[in-house]
């Protein structure tokens, strides 16, 4: 079996964009809110991260827990992973299968910005509208 490095790409975004809210302290609070299931998830997700990645990936892995929200952090993990998961395929489909596990009933919203002067929206649900001025 082999992965195309844009499967690899997109799964590994995934994996990045599900984990990168996890460790901040906003997304820490979003999971105590949302429940346990998305904490669990978290956590199996980074642990899962730990154990494959080795070299640089690792290292790349620990700067993102150190500023999750630096997006410079979050593309250079991104980067070791889909070398990870073209080098060794059946890996795909164990971090495809993490990505899934215990989604939560309901919805979830969760945003992370940084910067100044940032005007933010957030909706669920049909019919909505929102006018940012």
């Amino acid at each position: 079996m082999t992965v195309d490095l844009t499967t690899a790409t997109q799964v590994a975004g995934a994996a990045v964009s599900a984990l990168s809210p996890y460790l901040t302290e906003a997304g820490k609070e979003a999971a105590k809110t949302v429940g346990k299931e998305v904490a669990g998830q978290g956590i199996k997700l980074l642990g899962w991260l730990r154990g494959k990645l080795t070299g640089r990936g690792a290292e790349a892995l620990a700067e993102l827990e150190q500023a999750p929200t630096d997006a410079d952090n979050q593309g250079d993990v991104r980067k070791q992973l889909t070398k990870l998961l073209t080098e060794n395929p059946a890996l795909l489909e164990e971090l495809r299968g993490l990505l899934v596990e215990k989604t939560p009933q309901g919805q979830s919203l969760i945003q992370t910005v940084s910067g100044d002067n940032n005007k933010l929206a957030q909706i669920a649900g049909d019919g909505n509208s929102v006018s940012i001025s």
